[in-house]
């Protein structure tokens, strides 16, 4: 009986230690700190400058681009983790016809800047390309 009881203590102390690594090492969703946010600002291809606008938010755990919504991306789960006073975004928003885009992105203070990358695999020509988005703190009524 002595030895069930020292497995079992085991068996639990690795579990919590494993679920304190893995917890440690990912960047989960989090909707604390970021979400509510909203950014509106300028976006483009690299190396053609300024095309329009677009509007990025991080709402119930989402991250969405509005102007990208138009397209076929829907909003997607984003990661993200604080250094020093900048908080660095991911999301992947998937459209259904249309491929993905990548994006990541940095938050300092009331600015957002973020590289986004579109690709979509086609039997016909692949798409792969880089956009930028840089936009300012939208404030909320």
């Amino acid at each position: 009986m002595l030895t069930l009881t020292r497995f079992v203590t085991l068996g639990a102390a690795l579990f919590f230690f494993e679920v304190a690594v893995i917890t440690a090492d990912t960047h989960l969703p989090q909707s604390d700190i970021i979400d509510g946010l909203q950014f509106q600002g300028q976006t483009g291809e690299h190396g053609k400058g300024e095309h329009h606008q677009d509007t990025i938010t991080f709402k119930n755990g989402r991250f969405r681009s509005l102007d990208c919504e138009e397209w076929g991306f829907g909003p997607a789960s984003y990661e993200y983790k604080k250094e020093g006073d900048a908080f660095h975004f991911s999301a992947t928003l998937p459209s259904p016809d249309r491929g993905t885009l990548e994006w990541k992105g940095t938050i300092t203070g009331d600015i957002a800047e973020a590289d986004f990358r579109w690709r979509h695999e086609r039997w016909y020509g692949n798409i792969d390309r880089r956009y930028w988005f840089k936009g300012k703190l939208k404030k909320t009524e």
